[in-house]
Order: structure tokens, then sequence, then C-alpha cells
């Protein structure tokens, strides 16, 4: 609880009588206020919150901060200029600046965050430094607050920095996602550290073009303490244009040895990665039972980013070596008949390219793929995927993913246009897709299933419904 003035502090220059009441929460959903509590009113791609100011002072709102044209300042409404600017300052305010108390760690890009995050992690455990992780994964370790998002929204993200702050929390590693900059959900977060992995085909739904999804991802970089730095892969177009426009940036190679980072010496194989990470006159050394050449990518951006936080060459090491499975990214999968069959959340055709010629290359085995699109989501990349599954496969079995609103037949119909051969299998049910794959799965192929990764539902005309592909799996093997 806290004086609603000093929650105010800096929002708005507007003089007015406030209530006099404590504030107990903060919040852009009506359904969620309680007494006490002030409404920001967002508005939204398909919800606007100034619709539910009524509903929120029903609800025991205290206050409301609106930036819309068509609500007028009156007692107990606050005009803005930029609400969500306002929610980032309110809750700083309210939770007494959390993010200024912890070392924070802000990775983008479009493949590759879980994976960095989980190493870096590791890595930090290895070096018993209290470390908080937040991305597509959820939240390690598991909080009460949960996070559908990869970056939560800007409240649950507060109310997470605090908690992390209260509970003695010294590092804060979170995945950044355009949608979270787009829409300010980290307004008023600085990092020490921000870090790019790469950038391809995904979000155009949402974003339209390349070169805006890029502006988006570009905006993290300009969010670093002042005496922070900024680590990025440079082997892509796009690490190196952000290694261009943005000063104190720390640039990865495994190419180029005369960059700050370079990874040039390194061995990839059925049993991991090996290799030796050099800058200044410095080597670090490391093996990994993680396999393929983008988890290479990703182990060397956790290890540079560890090293621009001064942490021990030995802890490093240790790290990397312990991380031997990232839950839902390439996860083997167990099973009384020891079939080779691996879940990945891959969801674009740069996904399913890396990790299909990852399998190709060390498992010389016939590929069979199950993978299906999101509904609502970028229509652009669906014949693209069909491409890629087809090219290294033998045979695919395309499937609903999340579905959200839209037809599965309308998704698949995207899909399908990108095949060119018939030897496909289609399904409306993935369960019945899985089961099919699973029973015609001989024992030297290989099932690759791409999406859903470990997530435990299905959302179909916005319910989320209990689904698991690998509870599936293992009743499948269980008789």
């Amino acid at each position: 609880m806290i004086e609603i003035d000093k929650v105010l502090n800096s929002i708005s220059d507007e003089f007015m009588e406030l209530p006099n009441e404590l504030v107990q929460g903060l919040t852009n959903n009506s359904s969620k206020v309680k007494k006490g509590f002030i409404f920001f009113a967002f508005q939204g791609d398909n919800c606007d919150g100034n619709d539910f100011i009524e509903d929120a002072f029903k609800n025991g709102a205290c206050l409301v901060v609106s930036d819309s044209d068509k609500i007028e300042s009156q007692k107990n409404i606050i005009k803005v200029d930029d609400v969500r600017v306002a929610a980032g300052i309110a809750c700083s305010n309210f939770y007494d600046f959390p993010q200024n108390k912890l070392k924070l760690i802000g990775i983008t890009g479009t493949n590759g965050k879980t994976s960095t995050s989980s190493i870096l992690k590791s890595i930090l455990d290895a070096d018993n430094k209290k470390t908080l992780q937040i991305g597509t994964s959820g939240i390690k370790p598991p909080l009460d607050i949960v996070s559908n998002l990869t970056t939560p929204d800007i409240f649950d993200l507060y109310e997470i920095l605090n908690y992390a702050v209260n509970e003695h929390y010294k590092y804060v590693i979170l995945e950044v996602s355009s949608h979270a900059l787009s829409q300010r959900r980290v307004e008023n977060i600085f990092f020490d550290i921000t870090a790019f992995t790469n950038l391809t085909l995904d979000h155009l739904d949402y974003h339209k073009t390349m070169e805006e999804y890029f502006s988006e991802k570009l905006k993290l970089f300009y969010l670093n303490k002042d005496n922070g730095s900024s680590v990025v892969l440079f082997d892509n177009e796009y690490g190196k244009r952000i290694s261009e426009l943005k000063s104190n940036t720390k640039c990865i190679s495994l190419k180029n040895e005369d960059l700050e980072y370079s990874c040039t010496r390194y061995n990839i194989s059925d049993l991991g990665v090996t290799g030796t990470l050099a800058w200044d006159s410095n080597t670090l050394d490391f093996q990994s039972k993680l396999i393929g050449s983008f988890n290479l990518e990703n182990l060397v951006l956790a290890a540079t980013i560890a090293i621009e936080l001064n942490i021990l060459k030995q802890s490093i090491s240790i790290g990397i070596k312990n991380c031997s499975n990232i839950d839902g990214r390439l996860h083997l999968v167990e099973n009384k008949k020891n079939r080779k069959i691996f879940l990945d959340y891959g969801h674009t055709p740069d996904a399913y390219l890396k990790v299909l010629k990852t399998l190709k290359e060390n498992f010389n085995q016939p590929l069979k793929v199950l993978f299906g699109a999101g509904g609502g989501r970028d229509k652009s990349k669906r014949p693209k995927m069909a491409e890629v599954v087809e090219k290294y496969s033998i045979e695919c079995y395309l499937a609903p993913d999340n579905p959200r609103f839209e037809h599965i037949d309308s998704i698949n119909a995207d899909v399908i246009s990108g095949f060119s051969k018939t030897n496909h299998h289609f399904f409306n049910d993935r369960k019945s897709a899985l089961e099919f794959a699973l029973s015609n799965l001989k024992s030297d192929e290989i099932l690759i299933i791409f999406g859903k990764g470990t997530e435990k539902f299905q959302e179909i005309n916005g319910v989320k419904h209990f689904y698991s592909d690998i509870d599936i799996i293992k009743e499948f093997y269980a008789s």
C-alpha cells in the first residue's frame, strides 16, 4: 500500500483533487480491479479499456488513468499523453523501483531466446548467483504469478521484479519480445545487458514488414543502464546492423576472429558441441551435450553475456556442461521402446530448418515430422514451413497447433499450398495425428514434433484445453 500521490509522481502535471486512499494495486483489466486499485485504460487492437471505466469504478477503482480523446479529465480520472508510459512510471513508484535493485539481462531475437536464457541461468546457478528466468517457458523457478506471454504484461512484470527483490534474487533474465517492445511492457525498465540472437521471418501479421519487425527489436538496445552494454551475434545481417547503430555493442562471431569475441574452433556431433571462445588475450574451453550449430550460437552468446557480467570462467564452463537439456527445445522424449522422438517449440521456417538440418547431419536416419501453424498469426510463413518440412522428411503429418479463433481448414490450406508432393497426412485433431505418427514410427526412424514443445494446453476459440504431446507419447508406449 502506498499513498496515491506517490504512485502518480511524475505522471501528470495536472492539478486535481486526489482521492484520500492508499493504493492497493494497479491493473489494466477491469475484472481484476479491487477496492483501492488504479485502473489504466489501455487501448488494444481488439479491446478498448476506456469502454470498461464504469466497470472499474463499480469494482472499487479509486482512480482511472486514460489517454483517450473520448474521455475528459474529471473527478477520479486523470488524462495523460500516453497511458502505457504512465503505467510504467506508476509501477516503478508503486513497487519502489525494483528494476534498479537487480542485475537485469534482456534477450531478444526470433529464435534462440529461451535456449540462451536457459544456458545463462545454468551458468549463473553454477556461480551461486540467485537467478530468476522469465520467458516462453514460463518463470523459473515457478511462481504463483502465471503469464502466458513471452514477456509478461507490465503489471505482472513489475510484480515479479518486486518478488525477486523481496526474495533476495540478484539476477533476472528476461526474454523481450517484439510485441512487448511495441506495447511498452518493459516501460521504465533498464538493463545491465541487452542481447540479440537473430531475426527471421515471423510476426508479420503484427509488424507488417521485416523492417518494422527489426525496428521494434532495436528498441531494446536503447534500454541499457548508463553503464550497461549490448551483446549481439554478428554472423547475420541484423546483428551487424545493431552493432553499427548502437555504441558499446560487443560482437560475437563463429567466422571472424577480429571481433571482440569469436569462436572459430569448435566441433559439432551427435554427442554435443565443444569449442573455444576467445576474447582479448583470454580463452574459454567448453563442452555441451546440446547438439546443432544453432545451439553453438546460443552457447557462445550465453557465455559472452556471462563474461560481460564478470562471472568466473570455471563457472561458465560448469554451467554450460550442466545444461544438458532445454525444455521444449530439441527435447528427446524418453519412451519404453527407445524410439527417437523429439519435441521442439520451433514455429518458424528458420527454426524448422535449423532443427531438421541438425537431426539430418547428426543422425543418419529417416525423418518424420508432425507440425502445424498457429491461428491468428503470420500467414506468410505457413507455406514456407511446409517447404522446409517436405525437403527434409520422408513423411509428414499436418495437425493443429493453437488454432485460436481461426478455423483449422483455413490454416491447413495455407500450409498445404507450400507442398509439392502428396506423401503427407492431414488431421483436424492433434492427438489423432500424433497417435497415427507413433503407430507408424519404425525403430530406425526419427519423429520430430514441432510447435508446442512442453506446453500443457491447446487454445481453440479462445478457450485453453488441457493438451500435452509428452503425455500422449507416454500413454501410447505405456501398454
